[in-house]
């Protein structure tokens, strides 16, 4: 194994650093924060912590399913502060009210 001055040998830590933390940078080495895409969304599961309305995705105020606690759902799409969630049975349909959600 090449040693290249500066580097630990082998991999040890340098000292006062766990093996396998990566140096962090200090106040000189500020990171520059990313962008967000506003269209950067990754499903996820999630969970309700009351009783909640499924409504149907083409805006129509009448629920297509009610979630329950204790249930895991997909969250497959954001808008705006919706979710577009998918039951087990596989509908689809939007959660207005995403307060208090448990991801999973």
């Amino acid at each position: 194994m090449y040693k290249r001055p500066g580097q630990p040998y082998g991999g040890q830590p340098q000292p006062g650093q766990p093996f396998g933390a990566q140096p962090q940078p200090g106040p000189s080495q500020p990171q520059p924060q990313a962008p967000q895409p506003t269209g950067d969304f990754s499903p996820f599961w999630f969970a309700v912590p009351v009783p909640r309305p499924l409504f149907a995705e083409d805006g129509s105020q009448s629920p297509i399913a009610e979630l329950a606690p204790g249930t895991w759902y997909l969250a497959v799409e954001q808008r705006g502060a919706n979710l577009v969630a998918q039951t087990q049975d596989g509908r689809r349909g939007v959660l207005q009210d995403t307060s208090g959600i448990q991801r999973g």
